[in-house]
């Protein structure tokens, strides 16, 4: 005759098993983090050397050049690539943009005829006679050529798409004002003169970086002022 708390091996058995069961219906709520997303995450904290933050700039200037990112929104990003301590810091810069290898292939569907390349505008003018002229430009082309004629011409180049990595903009003033404004980080370079007037330049010292867009400005002036500037 067995005591009052003696029990049998299928008891011992039924309730081990049962114990086991509650045990695992309790944490099945509970999720432990996968080795996968820990290795991610540690890698997002490594810090970037010089050449992973060059790959991010030639991107983002190819980017630019494409026309899907502004010189504005170039130039913010590329400033923020060069101060990226992290892989974190890197990764938002690009997130939004195609893999390089993907970007210069428009998306076919199948069986859908072949879209077109836009035809890029090769000169585009930009004309003040006598009178002002204040505008944003939304779109840059290869060559933009801005003529004042006795007036006013301000020029607002931050929020312009481009169609070229390498821009040339010829300034043209007699006798007015001309005002040309460029994004921060963008390269910029100024050749030409005033004849009886002035040219004034203060803009982003930037170094040369291959793959990012360069902006060349060409003046010819007489009797008047230029001014660019950075934003």
């Amino acid at each position: 005759m067995r005591g009052a708390h003696a029990l049998t091996w299928a008891e011992v058995t039924e309730s081990s098993t049962g114990d086991l069961v509650a045990a695992a219906g309790a944490g099945a709520g509970t999720s432990l983090p996968s080795v996968s997303s820990t290795v991610d995450a540690a890698r997002r904290q490594l810090r970037v050397s010089d050449a992973e933050r060059e790959v991010v700039v030639q991107r983002l200037g190819v980017a630019c050049a494409e026309g899907r990112l502004t010189l504005e929104e170039m130039g913010g990003r590329v400033g923020s690539a060069y101060s990226a301590v992290t892989r974190a810091d890197l990764e938002p810069l690009t997130i939004d943009l195609p893999a390089a290898a993907e970007s210069a292939l428009p998306a076919v569907t199948a069986g859908a005829a072949p879209v077109a390349a836009p035809v890029k505008t090769k000169r585009k003018w930009l004309v003040t006679v006598m009178g002002e002229l204040k505008r944003g430009v939304p779109r840059l082309s290869d060559h933009t050529v801005v003529v004042t004629v006795m007036g006013e011409s301000k020029i607002d180049l931050r929020h312009a798409l481009i169609e070229s990595p390498e821009i040339e903009l010829r300034m043209y003033l007699l006798m007015g004002e001309q005002q040309i404004i460029v994004p921060e980080g963008v390269e910029v370079e100024v050749t030409g003169f005033v004849f009886m007037g002035e040219k004034r330049v203060d803009v982003d010292d930037i170094r040369p970086r291959p793959g990012v867009p360069r902006l060349h400005i060409r003046v010819i002036g007489m009797m008047g002022e230029i001014k660019i500037r950075t934003a």
